[in-house]
């Protein structure tokens, strides 16, 4: 694997489905590569994304880099390095919404708190915009300014997120999971998971079983 770049600006929870197909297109294969040779790349992309996420989000994330460098030093085949891959792309791409919990601007971070309470209520932008007293247009250019995703963008992940937690819990249906986290319906959760995911719920619970 080489170029990273491309791949390191398209993880982002909204890009999550086109980060992880990159990872498939680039990713070493062992008809051209040892095992070590893939592990020693597979530790360059760990190392990359950690510096990009440091300089261009000031995201200093080296408890998630030490954690995938253990990883690596297991003995892993093919298909395990595959596998830590997708999981090194996805937990780099969670810590986004992580950092944006809390805002310094004094707006942004009302708003977050207000989403993150009511994100399962059917809130909309102009209900947002409403609660601050503000325009519509303002809010929604200033939260991109100050977190970086639009407001669709931050519920979305913010769903997606407590979707998965879940989908942890054998007993809660897709229905269940559909309505809790405040999704219109059960199609429109689907194709919402997949977009943040690159799986539907059910490949997704599927992958940690099998996990």
């Amino acid at each position: 694997m080489t170029n990273y770049l491309n791949l390191a600006q398209m993880t982002r929870p909204e890009l999550l489905g086109s980060a992880t197909e990159i990872f498939e297109k680039i990713s070493p294969c062992s008809e051209t590569s040892s095992l070590d040779e893939m592990k020693r790349q597979m530790e360059n992309l760990n190392t990359f994304l950690y510096t990009y996420f440091l300089i261009t989000y000031n995201k200093d994330l080296i408890y998630l880099h030490d954690e995938f460098a253990k990883r690596l030093e297991g003995q892993l085949d093919e298909v395990d390095l595959k596998l830590l891959g997708h999981d090194l792309i996805e937990g780099y791409s969670n810590s986004l919404l992580d950092a944006i919990s809390f805002s310094k601007n004094e707006i942004i971070d009302k708003a977050i708190k207000i989403i993150n309470e009511e994100y399962n209520k059917g809130l909309g932008l102009e209900d947002l915009a409403n609660k601050l007293h503000l325009s519509k247009n303002y809010l929604c250019s200033l939260f991109k300014e100050e977190t970086g995703f639009t407001f669709c963008q931050y519920l979305n992940t913010l769903k997606t997120n407590k979707a998965k937690k879940l989908l942890l819990e054998d007993k809660k249906t897709l229905e269940y999971i559909s309505y809790e986290c405040g999704f219109s319906s059960q199609p429109h959760f689907t194709m919402t998971f997949k977009k943040y995911t690159g799986k539907t719920p059910k490949e997704y619970k599927l992958s940690l079983l099998a996990g």
